[in-house]
C-alpha cells in the first residue's frame, strides 16, 4: 500500500514538473526552452519512470519455497492466501503477510543464546521444583494459513500466544505425573508424553512434524547427587544380575551335558549285549590274523588259528 501511494505521488510530481517547464518554455525567448526548463523535464521524465516502475511492482508479489502468504486490505480483512512459490498478483491496496510454514524452532534454556526463552520450572508429583531445558520443532501446514492469520493475525503472535504458551503449559504439567527419579531416569517417555500434549493441541491448528527434546534436567544439587547414587547402586546390581545369570546358564549347560553323556553311555553299555561283544571278538581275531600277528588266548575260549593269514 505504501509503495502503491509512494509511486502516485511520484507521477503527480513528475506531471507537474513538466507542465512547469513546458509553461516557461513558453515564455522564453523564440520559444526555445532555457536550460533549466530542459533540466527540469529529464528530471520529471526520470521520476515519472520511476513512478511507473513502482506502480507496476506493487502489482506483483513473489513468494519462496517454505512459505504461505495471506493476502489483506488496507483495512486488515484477509483477502484471499497464496501457498505456492512463484510470483503472484494482487491489487496495489492489498499487502502479504508472510508465515514460514517449515523449520520452526522454539528453545528454551539458560545457557544458550538465541534461544524463545528461559528453561521452563516445573513441580514433579513428589511437589520437589526442577527445570528443564526443551527445544521444539514444528511446521504449519500452507493451507491454514488463513485460520492462523484470523485469530493471531502474524506468525510472531502465532509463536507468542500459542506456540510458546503451550510448550511451556506441557512441561509444566507433565511431569507432575511422575517421581523425582521417574523424571530423571524416564526422559524419553516424558518428552514423548509432551510430545503427545501438543499434537492435541495443535491438531486444529495445522501443525505438524512436531518433535520434543528435553536437552537437561535440573535438580537441586542435593537431589541429583542422590540420584547419581541411586543409579551406581543400580548398576552394580544389574551387573551382579547379570554375572548371576551367566553362571546359572553356564552351571545349566554343563548339567545337560552331563547328562547326555551318561545317556549316551547308558544306550551304548544297554547295546553292548554278550552276542555283540563276541561277534566283535571275533572280527577282531580276524583283523589280527590277516596281518600275520601272533594270536594267543587265555585258553577260556576258542582259540583261533588263521594259517594262511600266518604264512602272509
Amino acid at each position: 500500500m505504501a509503495q502503491f501511494v509512494f509511486s502516485l505521488v511520484l507521477i503527480v510530481i513528475a506531471i507537474g514538473a513538466v507542465g512547469y517547464s513546458r509553461a516557461k518554455a513558453k515564455r522564453a525567448e523564440e520559444g526555445k526552452p532555457s536550460r533549466a526548463a530542459k533540466w527540469t523535464g529529464v528530471g520529471a521524465s526520470l521520476v515519472a519512470a520511476l513512478g511507473f516502475v513502482l506502480l507496476g511492482t506493487s502489482f506483483l508479489y513473489t513468494q519462496d519455497e517454505g512459505e504461505a502468504k495471506a493476502l489483506r486490505s488496507f483495512t486488515g480483512e484477509l483477502v484471499g492466501s497464496k501457498v505456492e512459490p512463484g510470483i503472484g498478483i494482487k491489487a496495489p491496496w492489498v499487502e502479504t503477510v508472510t508465515f514460514d510454514t517449515r523449520n520452526n524452532v522454539a528453545k528454551f534454556s539458560d545457557s544458550d543464546s538465541g534461544t524463545t526463552g528461559n528453561s521452563i520450572p516445573f513441580n514433579d508429583k513428589a511437589g520437589t521444583r526442577g527445570s528443564m531445558d526443551v527445544t521444539v520443532t514444528y511446521a504449519v501446514r500452507p493451507d491454514m494459513v488463513e485460520a492462523i492469520y484470523k485469530e493471531y493475525r502474524t506468525q510472531d503472535m502465532f509463536r507468542t500466544r500459542l506456540i510458546n504458551q503451550d510448550i511451556a503449559a506441557m512441561v509444566r504439567t507433565v511431569p507432575s505425573r511422575y517421581t523425582t527419579v521417574e523424571v530423571l531416569s524416564k526422559r524419553e517417555e516424558v518428552s514423548a508424553n509432551i510430545l503427545e500434549a501438543l499434537e492435541k493441541r495443535w491438531e486444529k491448528w495445522g501443525v505438524t512434524g512436531i518433535q520434543v527434546a528435553l536437552q537437561d534436567i535440573r535438580y537441586p544439587e542435593q537431589i541429583m547427587q542422590r540420584f547419581e547414587n541411586l543409579t551406581a547402586e543400580q548398576t552394580r546390581a544389574e551387573e551382579a544380575k547379570a554375572a548371576t545369570v551367566t553362571a546359572e546358564q553356564e552351571a545349566k549347560k554343563k548339567l545337560v551335558e552331563a547328562e547326555g553323556e551318561a545317556k549316551a553311555n547308558a544306550a551304548r553299555s544297554k547295546a553292548l549285549t554278550p552276542e555283540v561283544l563276541q561277534q566283535q571278538y571275533i572280527e577282531a581275531l580276524k583283523i589280527a590274523a590277516e596281518k600275520g600277528q601272533l594270536i594267543i588266548t587265555d585258553g577260556k575260549t576258542t582259540p583261533m588259528i588263521n594259517v594262511d593269514g600266518a604264512k602272509k
